[in-house]
């Protein structure tokens, strides 16, 4: 049985494209929330610095997530905040 992914992604963006890149998450969210395997992609604000974000994603597998990381919604988003936001990703299991 495959094992879900929990992905935790901060997103930065620079104070001057705060507003670009808010717009490009709130985009993407909508559209990966329904891509195969997408079990949880949820966009969050950090209370004590208003340029980071975060997106809670959990995928059904490995696959799914590797699928995601393939399609156009993705793909464009990533385009979307080129220059303007640095992106991190943390990869969870869960534990027992």
């Amino acid at each position: 049985m495959e094992q879900e992914i929990t992905i935790v992604a901060t997103i930065t963006s620079s104070a001057s494209a705060v507003h670009l890149v808010e717009a490009a998450l709130i985009q993407v969210e909508r559209e990966v929330q329904g891509e195969p395997g997408c079990k949880q992609y949820a966009l969050y604000r950090n209370n004590e610095q208003p340029n980071q974000f975060v997106m809670l994603e959990r995928w059904a597998s490995r696959e799914a997530l590797e699928e995601h990381g393939k399609g156009e919604p993705f793909l464009r988003f990533m385009k979307a905040i080129d220059g303007l936001a640095d992106l991190s990703v943390t990869t969870l299991t869960k534990v027992s």
